[in-house]
């Protein structure tokens, strides 16, 4: 005679329990989330700071290894020439970040004298344990801060990627 057996695997603290670590384990992701788009806009924010206040050497300080090769005045001269707006802007606020856990991408806007504002992308990339920019990305347009009651002509200077 033939004997089955049968075992049937139960959570010895019931349902409430698992749904209680479920949303604990979701809190924790969300907080962790936070965290580091918190460490993202800081990062993004001390750099358009020290730009504004035209120092470049803290400025570098935020930029990615790649960059450190680069001297103050060579990024200066690269952000006069390049990015002449990036100085002149007043105020910045950030947007949505996506990262894989090495590099990430921030939406920025930032905001001029007369209610203007420009996108900016920026690329961010962790090494050493901290997060640092790698590439800013200024969407073109054809508005100035002398044009500050026209509005932006968009359409002339945008690029199909």
């Amino acid at each position: 005679m033939r004997r089955r057996y049968s075992f049937r695997i139960q959570n010895p603290f019931g349902k409430k329990k698992v749904k209680a670590f479920t949303l604990v384990k979701t809190i924790r992701d969300s907080l962790q989330t936070l965290l580091l788009h918190q460490q993202f806009t800081e990062t993004a924010r001390d750099f358009f700071k020290a730009v504004r206040s035209r120092n470049y050497a803290e400025a570098k300080s935020r930029m990615s290894p790649a960059w450190q090769g680069v001297s103050t005045g060579e990024l200066r001269d690269m952000i006069q020439n390049d990015l002449p707006l990036l100085p002149l802007s007043t105020a910045s606020n950030f947007g949505l970040a996506m990262d894989d856990g090495t590099s990430a991408v921030l939406d920025a806007y930032l905001f001029f004298d007369g209610g203007h504002w420009i996108w900016c992308g920026i690329s961010l990339m962790q090494e050493e344990g901290r997060w640092s920019i790698d590439a800013l990305n200024l969407r073109l347009e054809d508005w100035s801060p002398e044009k500050l009651q026209q509005q932006p002509d968009l359409e002339s200077r945008s690029v199909d990627m």
